[in-house]
């Protein structure tokens, strides 16, 4: 019986070994891998753990299903042709059901094959149905049309979309004066219609009181006429309990009194 030299065995184990080890590969928390053999995906996603692939024609691609971030600086036009100039975040993520689809159609590059075309397409589409002055005050409601189109086409998609933030529009220098001459014209506008609504108000008010002091008058001057003796009320009234400078008694106004003390 022919004896192999025990370095031989030795040789064999540690290439066994190494064949073995080749094969191990790790998931990690949040990352789905898909299993290839000569390119071709072989059984279902690969969660997080420890498992074994053939090294001979085989890999395992990791993709990670975690929440991502991706910042997009862009240039468009709006309704009225201008030019600006924005920031678009954007959080997607992976859908592990569909990440051996995600491989098969789109690959390592997905990000930049259907998520970052999909976002600068809709946005362009979006902002030059709105033109640039409107555009300032109504930010929110364009990405809110922006993120419902962009979810709505990538709905069937492998990749979900978390949240769209559109920011830091810039327009050109002379627009941007332009539109703060606007913004000053309007504030002056709007100020010298309060003082004019002011004025008005005023003018009002001194007519309804004109008024109201041309009834008064007209209602005691009928009153006195109806009723002489209100005269002589009304002098009561108004008296500061001194005697009067000058007296005049009599009908024929004949006898003259002078005095100036108080009454007693």
């Amino acid at each position: 019986m022919k004896r192999f030299p025990v370095p031989f065995f030795a040789v064999v184990a540690a290439a066994f070994c190494a064949f073995v080890l080749k094969g191990c590969y790790t998931v990690d928390a949040g990352v789905v891998g898909v299993k290839t053999q000569w390119g071709r995906i072989v059984g279902g996603p690969v969660d997080p753990g420890l498992t074994w692939i053939n090294p001979v024609g085989g890999d395992l691609v990791k993709y990670d299903c975690r929440e991502q971030r991706l910042d997009l600086r862009m240039g468009t036009y709006t309704k009225d042709v201008q030019t600006a100039m924005m920031d678009v975040t954007v959080t997607f993520s992976v859908d592990r059901s569909k990440v051996a689809e995600l491989h098969s159609e789109y690959g390592r590059a997905y990000v930049e094959r259907i998520v970052t075309p999909t976002v600068v397409g809709i946005t362009k589409d979006v902002i030059g149905q709105w033109e640039a002055d409107k555009l300032i005050n109504g930010r929110e409601e364009a990405t809110k049309q922006i993120y419902g189109q962009v979810a709505e086409k990538l709905a069937s998609a492998p990749v979900h979309v978390g949240m769209i933030v559109l920011s830091n529009i810039d327009y050109s220098d002379v627009f941007e004066k332009a539109i703060e001459a606007k913004q000053v014209a309007m504030q002056r506008a709007i100020e010298a219609r309060n003082k004019t609504q002011q004025i008005e108000e005023e003018a009002r008010q001194k007519v309804i009181s004109a008024k109201a002091e041309a009834e008064s008058m007209q209602i005691r001057g009928d009153a006195l006429k109806a009723n002489p003796s209100l005269v002589a009320l009304e002098a009561v009234q108004k008296w500061d309990g001194r005697a009067p400078g000058t007296l005049v008694v009599g009908s024929d106004a004949s006898t003259l009194v002078r005095g100036g003390g108080s009454a007693q």
